[in-house]
């Protein structure tokens, strides 16, 4: 399986590529780097040109900043994300795993929910999370039109550890990202959004449909280790229940 893994600079492409290394992975980012092809994703034609020939996508590349604005977001999170769909429905990539985030059902957790199903619907907590909520609907259509299997994960902080106490609930650890996306990168799922934290405690955001769907089997907690209050506390303008940034 030849993979294009997206946004291959950022945080979380460095944590998950050494977990898919014999996946013989393809590398793109705008940031020039060992082994990357270097472009902007907006390009259609820079797109199309790393997509073609490939197995699947994992679509990474994003501006993870929820305290940006549209202006900031919209090049990144809408037009680099509707480019990369419609090369991988021109090339005929069979399979797609699109990241997504907590942030797009954060608005659950801002309202005072203490457990968020991972079958919801989205209810994005700033624009960030909303241009999410965009890739996962956008995502449907074109499983649906183009006969692509899509996978979306809406994926927690990524970190070796949690570094605070706001990331507990929903921290995600660098062994169960990369069990995760292999497990994605396989399932016969046709359309799906799932979850995609550690096997906290508490539970807060459900993991059932990842794990009966996708077959994920996390095995990192985030109550095993001992962590920092938040310092400053979390802005009351942003999230307060950790994610502030993934990359």
């Amino acid at each position: 399986m030849t993979v294009l893994i997206t946004g291959a600079a950022g945080g979380v492409a460095r944590a998950l590529l050494p977990g898919i290394a014999d996946l013989d992975p393809r590398l793109t980012d705008r940031v020039p780097g060992p082994g990357i092809v270097a472009g902007d994703l907006a390009s259609p034609s820079f797109a199309r040109s790393v997509c073609e020939g490939v197995d699947a996508v994992v679509h990474l590349a994003a501006d993870p900043d929820p305290g940006h604005s549209w202006s900031d977001l919209r090049g990144p999170n809408a037009d680099a994300l509707v480019a990369v769909l419609d090369a991988c429905a021109r090339a005929a990539v069979p399979r797609l795993v699109l990241a997504s985030s907590l942030h797009a059902v954060g608005g659950y957790r801002d309202a005072g929910d203490d457990r968020v199903p991972d079958e919801v619907s989205p209810f994005p907590c700033c624009v960030y999370g909303a241009t999410k909520a965009f890739a996962e609907a956008l995502g449907r259509a074109y499983a649906a039109r183009w006969d692509m299997r899509v996978v979306c994960l809406r994926l927690g902080g990524v970190q070796p550890a949690p570094p605070a106490r706001s990331w507990l609930p929903g921290w995600l650890g660098h062994d169960d990202l990369r069990s995760l996306v292999r497990a994605a990168l396989t399932a016969e799922v046709s359309y799906g959004v799932y979850n995609a934290t550690s096997a906290n405690t508490p539970a807060v955001f459900g993991l059932d449909g990842s794990r009966a769907a996708l077959g994920y089997a996390p095995v990192q907690d985030s109550a095993s280790y001992t962590v920092p209050d938040d310092t400053p506390p979390p802005s009351t303008g942003l999230p307060r229940w950790g994610l502030l940034h993934r990359s």
